[in-house]
């Protein structure tokens, strides 16, 4: 299993740096070390529960907390430090938690969490002086839950996603195959343990395989670039608004970002025009993936060795998909309909909610993505919309990332959103927000932003209103969060 693997090359590549992070670096044999006195800590609080809420940024303190944990034979809830105190209660309510690990950073989330009634130990403040490593380790199950993560709730309130030992094993097993990863890489993390794909594809697999991991805490494109070039990062992994970020950084450029092999794209659509800006500045392509909590998350990405711009790739290997329609038969290839996926990365279900797992999982594993997907004859996968998104106007369905994509490409537009609102007329009727490239100092109208989007598409999509804002709402893991668009808008076109 991972957590095996990771220590073993604890064992064999003792001397090896295995984490750079702010405070320096962690050796492979520190790391196994770290872990295992973490562990013993955890073994001496008041209350030893089932799970272990660990409450810490992207950094060898995050992934010690998390070795510990699985040593424990504890399952690990990766807990959202983004959140503000009172949802972080709700969070760790929902997962019935009563140890959180966490830093001294996060005052006011320790509070909230020690004045609910929870034990809280914060990690900077124990001593990690060497004990002695554990004589057995616990028997671990590959049905056993090894890991809790929250889905980020756009839509509703987060579920607990309960992933498996051989969740994960079989994902990260799957994935390095699929990419062809080998030991000699070297990572970057910029995404949060908390996220499905921040865990899997700047943890567990770049450390199962020994490879170097450089985190930085907070997302900066310049410090994005610095980390780059001065460690020469061939493996990066990022969500599409970060990726637009980046190539919109002045420091960015071909020479500085010359080492990057894999830039992995994930979390949301990521815009064709976007792949094309980075083909042509960087020399980088652009590799979509496409992937959901419930699913560990890899589903399918592309590899710079077989990939088409649009598509999220071929499924990795194991993982079986189908489009279907209503009733859940299966689509033939070409044909849009929902994506169903079976295999051994899916979920265990969501924790203390049976109803909602009943209604994503079949009898027979099939797990309803609620993804809109079509398969072309190469067996490349294109995700097109999310079923819940589709705004339906006067009868005609329309797919918000279809307009987003188109505007995407207008010159001074960063980043697009589109959502629906009331019509008393039609139902509904599409609406799009636009972050403006400050650079660029004319913005177009909307009659110009209107007559853009006609020349690609069907008059009826084009959106009714226009709106500017300084900065696109994100979720926790760098999506956009469309339900914040709700909200007054700071500027309309005009």
């Amino acid at each position: 299993m991972l957590l095996e693997t990771i220590l073993e090359q604890g064992r064999r590549r003792r001397r090896e740096t295995a984490i750079v992070d702010d405070r320096g670096e962690v050796s492979f044999s520190q790391l196994r070390a770290a872990g295992s006195i973490m562990l013993g800590h955890i073994n001496r609080s008041r209350r030893p529960t089932e799970r272990i809420g660990i409450l810490i940024p992207q950094s060898a303190g995050c992934a010690i907390a998390f070795l510990a944990a699985r040593l424990s034979n504890r399952v690990a809830v990766m807990l959202n430090f983004l959140l503000k105190p009172a949802e972080l209660v709700d969070i760790c309510r929902d997962a019935q938690l009563e140890v959180v690990i966490s830093i001294t950073y996060f005052k006011e989330h320790n509070e909230a969490l020690a004045q609910a009634g929870l034990e809280v130990m914060l990690m900077d403040q124990l001593s990690f002086r060497r004990i002695p490593w554990p004589r057995r380790r616990p028997h671990r199950k590959p049905d056993d839950v090894a890991v809790i993560l929250h889905t980020s709730g756009t839509s509703s309130s987060p579920k607990g996603v309960m992933l498996t030992n051989e969740n994960l094993d079989s994902n990260a097993h799957a994935s390095i195959a699929h990419a062809r990863f080998n030991q000699q890489m070297t990572f970057l993390g910029v995404l949060p343990m908390f996220h499905a794909l921040g865990l899997m594809a700047t943890c567990l697999i770049p450390l199962s395989l020994g490879c170097k991991v450089i985190y930085i805490a907070r997302f900066n494109p310049s410090a994005v670039v610095d980390a780059v070039r001065k460690h020469q990062v061939q493996v990066l992994v990022a969500v599409p608004t970060m990726y637009a970020l980046l190539a919109h950084s002045k420091a960015a450029s071909r020479e500085a970002l010359a080492s990057v092999k894999y830039a992995i794209s994930g979390g949301e659509p990521l815009p064709v025009a976007l792949i094309g800006e980075y083909q042509d500045r960087f020399g980088i392509p652009l590799l979509e993936g496409f992937g959901l909590t419930e699913t560990s998350p890899m589903v399918s990405f592309n590899v710079p060795w077989a990939w088409k711009a649009g598509s999220v790739g071929r499924p990795i290997s194991g993982v079986d998909i189908k489009i279907a329609d209503d009733q859940g038969n299966e689509i033939s290839d070409g044909g849009s309909g929902e994506l169903w996926v079976r295999g051994p990365n899916v979920m265990k279900g969501y924790f203390n909610r049976p109803q909602e797992t009943a209604e994503v999982l079949t009898p027979d594993g099939w797990f309803k993505t609620g993804d809109i997907a079509r398969r072309d004859s190469d067996g490349f996968l294109y995700i097109t919309g999310r079923k819940k998104e589709l705004i339906i106007m006067g009868g005609e369905k329309i797919v918000p990332a279809q307009i987003e994509e188109v505007l995407r490409k207008f010159p001074g537009v960063v980043l697009a959103a589109v959502i629906g609102v009331k019509d008393p007329q039609r139902g509904e009727a599409p609406v799009a927000f636009i972050q403006w490239n400050p650079d660029v100092p004319s913005k177009p109208t909307p009659q110009e932003l209107r007559a853009f989007v006609c020349r690609s598409l069907a008059a009826y999509k084009a959106p009714r209103e226009f709106y500017y804002v300084n900065e696109m709402p994100r979720t926790p893991t760098g999506k956009i969060s469309k339900r914040h668009l709700a909200v007054p808008p700071q500027e309309q076109c005009a």
